[in-house]
């Protein structure tokens, strides 16, 4: 379809009050989900990077950077659930929205342990970071449990 034709049928569906407004909600659920899994994708590739760090025994230091950023990601991820936006190719489960306050309780247990993580980086010591690496995986296992549906 080529641009004239694409604009003169959204025009008419405007016209004729067609589904546009229920198209761009689809557009912004669809957009919304996005956004969620590549927030998580950004997240797996920081406790990768950290990971890497502890297997390779690196500078613990170096961790302090991907610990602020855990904590952005986690920040802004939780803000990416707006009621409607459980419809479409997302593995978030209902519960999600059923039960707002466990879902932000978690959020909050993972924003902890990203601060833990934080200190244990500054110190500098790379056994303080191991151990608050696992806490972190704790929290983050401990939503996905909840929260989140199961790769087949």
């Amino acid at each position: 379809m080529n641009r004239k034709t694409l604009v003169a049928a959204l025009v008419g569906a405007l016209a004729a009050g067609g589904m546009v407004g229920g198209t761009t909600v689809a557009f912004a659920q669809a957009d919304v989900i996005k956004q969620r899994q590549e927030n998580r994708k950004a997240t797996a590739g920081e406790m990768r990077a950290i990971k890497a760090v502890i297997d390779s025994k690196g500078d613990a230091k170096t961790v302090v950077a991907s610990a602020a950023k855990l904590k952005q990601l986690e920040n802004a991820f939780d803000k990416l659930f707006p009621a409607g936006s459980d419809k479409g190719e997302t593995k978030a489960l209902p519960t999600v929205w059923s039960d707002s306050a466990g879902f932000q309780a978690a959020s909050k247990a993972a924003d902890a342990a990203y601060d833990k993580l934080a200190v244990a980086a500054g110190s500098g010591d790379l056994a303080a970071v191991t151990a608050a690496f696992g806490d972190t995986g704790k929290a983050c296992g401990a939503c996905h449990e909840k929260f989140r549906a199961k790769a087949n």
